[in-house]
């Protein structure tokens, strides 16, 4: 469960992540958190070059459960850092 926090009020909530073989989604909830995150913070892990890990030790993401940064690294990092052939 994420708890993520966005100070625009346009995505903030708490939602449970479900990941499959088939793929993940996530859906909004009233369980207690595992991990509480601001947006941007979702955004990074989300696109797979940031650890969990690394931001709860920087204070930016807090473990609600214990273990839960490592769980979410496992869940969203990736092998090789995201790439955008275009450039903005």
């Amino acid at each position: 469960m994420l708890d993520v926090v966005d100070a625009a009020g346009l995505a903030g909530g708490r939602y449970r992540l479900e990941v499959t073989a088939d793929g993940a989604s996530s859906t909004p909830t009233t369980s207690a958190a595992e991990l509480t995150l601001d947006i941007g913070d979702l955004s990074r892990l989300w696109l797979g070059d940031e650890s969990a890990v690394r931001l709860a030790a920087l204070g930016r993401v807090r473990e609600e459960r214990a273990g839960a940064a490592l769980v979410a690294d496992a869940l969203l990092r990736t092998s090789r850092r995201p790439r955008c052939p275009d450039q903005f």
